[in-house]
């Protein structure tokens, strides 16, 4: 054999080109002939990303592929050296946790790859992608509205969308510096899995994924937040194209019925990483416009519920201090206050001065915490039992004034009359008149003389006629009737004896003209008395 020639102990580096073979007539095809299953057995296979991510974190989804000059076949794959059982070329990385970070290798037939390095930072991107409008499983050909926000604006940001292995880009339209956010819709879903994200001109930053998948059922198994840390509250709903009217709803996780629930939805709290698998549904449902009684059943394709850990998370005192103890390196703090269902930052730098509800976030140039605890900010435990007490005072104070209103409306009312004064001290026979029940006019004031009036008897009036009549009878007329019994009885109603009444008619017979009126009798009593 020529000097040079190849040794199938061991691989050759360079291309068949580079090997020389003098004067030998086709001596290249002979050698790309020889050379080339040599150089399929020892070229290393190669690790790629996808999607590829400048900044992992924690909750990302991405694949690695094991590639080589071979199609087909199986790879062994290596993590911080030590093998794994995945045996496909593909390698799912779902979701992404610092757990994850470290090498990566992939091994075919013999032959390693070099080190892939991965690292899952513990914090979530600066920007946030949600959907808008849609649900995160959709119909195939279906397109959700999702809305991007970036609190430094949105100037040169654009989103990335990865279906398998393809990747493009898509821009924003009309957006200018003052831009915060921005809704724009999907391209139609048309495969199984479609993953979205947005990043800035230079993909320095960036926002966190959404993954969007389609199915060919009625029903479909949706899931609240997607994916979901540890320690939060995910909703799982059992949802039926065309119909909400779910009588029952059956969710099965690893092929196993895991919970049955009236309705569409069933509420997992303070979920933990176990809770993760692949799950599907079972509704039992009814459209409205159907004539038929009998319901229908029917289940949903089976989808990864997807548990991270929780990544860092800022940490907020009733003083108003935010706080990061997990975090490193240089560190700003932004405030946002509670409005409504949603949070509103405040300025750069400002801290709360008013009364609400406040949350705040750490933020490390590139990325930032969770939202720390809710604090009710201006309405303290000291702050509330004095308004409890300013309130009971207030309330004491309205109830005192009530009460002495109509106390003093009460006096008022039983004053409006005067007492007349008596011509004989502690005289029974005399009663006050009481101005209440009497209107003006009917009758005259004591002492006429005061008036200019005409005295008629003692210090007393004669009472006022009303419809020229005399409110009264005298007793002359009753006394010109047959018998003259009729002024005894008038006065024997008042209580007066019938001698009292007999001496007053022998005055009467004396010579007195005219009849006595009713106040006469009475002070003519009084005077024998």
């Amino acid at each position: 054999m020529p000097t040079g020639s190849l040794k199938s102990s061991r691989c050759v580096s360079g291309s068949p080109e580079s090997f020389p073979w003098p004067g030998m007539t086709g001596g290249r095809e002979l050698l790309l002939l020889a050379v080339m299953p040599l150089l399929v057995r020892c070229q290393k296979p190669s690790v790629s990303m996808s999607p590829h991510l400048e900044s992992i974190f924690t909750g990302d989804l991405f694949y690695l592929y094991c590639k080589d000059v071979s199609s087909g076949g199986t790879a062994t794959w290596y993590f911080n050296n030590e093998a794994l059982e995945n045996k496909n070329r593909t390698l799912k990385i779902a979701p992404a946790a610092s757990k994850n970070s470290g090498t990566y290798q992939c091994q075919i037939k013999d032959t390693k790859s070099d080190d892939f390095p991965v690292r899952v930072l513990e914090y979530v991107p600066t920007a946030s992608l949600t959907i808008a409008t849609g649900q995160p499983v959709m119909r195939k050909n279906s397109r959700v509205l999702l809305e991007i926000e970036n609190e430094t604006g949105l100037d040169s940001w654009f989103c990335k969308v990865t279906q398998e292995k393809r990747t493009w880009a898509v821009y924003l339209k009309q957006v200018d510096n003052s831009t915060t956010s921005f809704v724009f819709e999907t391209s139609a879903l048309i495969v199984s899995e479609t993953i979205y994200w947005c990043v800035n001109k230079n993909e320095t930053y960036r926002s966190n994924q959404v993954i969007l998948r389609t199915t060919e059922k009625e029903v479909a198994l949706e899931m609240d937040p997607f994916p979901v840390a540890a320690g939060e509250t995910l909703t799982l709903s059992c949802l039926v194209w065309g119909t909400n009217d779910i009588s029952n709803s059956v969710f099965y996780k690893n092929n196993s019925v895991y919970a049955s629930v009236t309705g569409p939805n069933y509420k997992i709290t303070k979920i933990n990483e176990s809770e993760g698998g692949h799950y599907k549904c079972e509704a039992t449902y009814r459209y409205k416009a159907q004539t038929i009684e009998a319901s229908h059943k029917y289940d949903s394709d089976v989808q990864e519920v997807l548990v991270h850990a929780s990544p860092f998370r800022a940490v907020l005192s009733d003083s108003m201090q935010c706080s990061c103890p997990t975090c490193s390196g240089p560190t700003t703090y932004s405030y946002y206050k509670q409005n409504a269902k949603s949070w509103k930052m405040l300025g750069k730098d400002q801290r709360p001065v008013s009364s609400g509800t406040y949350h705040c976030r750490a933020v490390l140039d590139y990325m930032r915490t969770l939202p720390s605890n809710s604090v009710n900010y201006g309405t303290s435990i000291t702050a509330t039992v004095i308004g409890i007490l300013v309130a009971i005072v207030g309330i004491g104070i309205c109830v005192f004034l009530v009460i002495f209103c109509l106390y003093k409306q009460r006096k008022t009312k039983g004053d409006i009359y005067e007492e007349v004064p008596m011509r004989q001290t502690g005289d029974p026979k005399y009663e006050t008149l009481n101005v209440a029940r009497v209107k003006e006019g009917e009758y005259d004031t004591l002492q006429p003389e005061t008036e200019g009036r005409k005295k008629t008897g003692g210090t007393y009036e004669a009472l006022t006629k009303q419809d020229n009549k005399e409110v009264y009878h005298t007793l002359g007329e009753n006394m010109a009737s047959e018998g003259g019994d009729g002024g005894y009885e008038a006065l024997k109603k008042e209580g007066i004896p019938k001698d009292e009444y007999e001496t007053l008619k022998t005055k009467q017979a004396e010579g007195r003209p005219g009849a006595l009126s009713q106040l006469e009798i009475v002070e003519e009593i009084n005077e024998n008395k």
